[in-house]
């Protein structure tokens, strides 16, 4: 099998049959060795229904984009094979005249900032992603998601306290995060609410999410003595879980970088800087 064929079996999500063509070519790979090692137990745990789908989901992107940076140095590559790896897909692989893609994260509850963004970035003729508009009825969230931060250049996050607060964003922004450092993916926030600067606000975010979860702890209990199923609760609390664990992780990032404001009047100077940054 060929490199080009290799990178064709990720992008497909077909990672099982990458991983074996991975380790024909680099047999003595212990990187690869410890990735593939990763995916089976991650498919073990799956059927086993011992990790919640999101988590499996976090998990199945970090493997992938492990693999595509390994498979950029894989022997036989032609420029453009490695172009084309290099940056996942990403911003930094745009050829010359391509109009960027971009997703748009943010939490319903600032529609109205997602709105303005979207019309701004499409007026600029930059291709815009949002969910109001791409997903389709019935379609898995976390999927989509996934879908939408691997096929896009950039994902743009409009930070607020609504934001950061929600376990939806938290999973677009952590699974962009780790392709920004594994697979040349790009991360741009703009910020709508900046109160996540303030040193308490991790701590203030902390005592809501554990409300959340109290509450959907006592729900299950309910649930669970009237032999109700709680499969719904589950994972919802699942998804609140791992936000209380990543949100110090996100807050750290969001403060170490350059974040736009977009607020009040700051909004046409702010998105004009990100527009022209997108379209380099």
């Amino acid at each position: 099998m060929t490199k080009a064929e290799i990178i064709d079996l990720l992008l497909e999500d077909e990672i099982g049959q990458a991983i074996k063509a991975m380790r024909a070519i680099t047999p003595n790979d212990n990187i690869v060795l410890n990735l593939a090692g990763q995916w089976n137990r991650l498919q073990k745990d799956l059927t086993a229904r011992v990790i919640s789908p999101d988590y499996a989901n976090l998990t199945q992107n970090q493997i992938m984009n492990s693999l595509l940076e390994l498979a950029k140095k894989l022997p036989d590559a032609s420029p453009e094979v490695v172009a084309a790896v290099a940056g996942g897909g990403g911003a930094g692989a745009m050829a010359a005249g391509k109009v960027p893609t971009v997703f748009l994260s943010y939490n319903h509850k600032d529609m109205a900032a997602a709105t303005q963004v979207k019309d701004f970035l499409r007026s600029k003729n930059v291709n815009v992603t949002i969910d109001s508009e791409a997903m389709s009825s019935g379609e898995d969230i976390a999927d989509f998601i996934n879908k939408c931060i691997r096929e896009s250049d950039v994902t743009l996050s409009l930070v607020s306290t609504n934001s950061l607060l929600s376990a939806w964003v938290g999973i677009e922004t952590m699974n962009t995060l780790v392709g920004e450092q594994i697979a040349g993916k790009k991360f741009v926030s703009v910020v709508i609410d900046g109160a996540f600067y303030d040193r308490k606000f991790v701590d203030s975010a902390f005592t809501t999410i554990e409300e959340r979860m109290t509450e959907l702890k006592e729900l299950m209990m309910a649930r669970l003595e009237k032999d109700r199923g709680i499969e719904d609760l589950q994972s919802e609390r699942t998804r609140n879980k791992n936000l209380l664990n990543d949100l110090p992780e996100i807050v750290a990032n969001l403060r170490a970088r350059l974040n736009v404001d977009i607020s009040a009047d700051n909004f046409e100077t702010g998105m004009g800087k990100v527009a022209k940054d997108i379209l380099g």
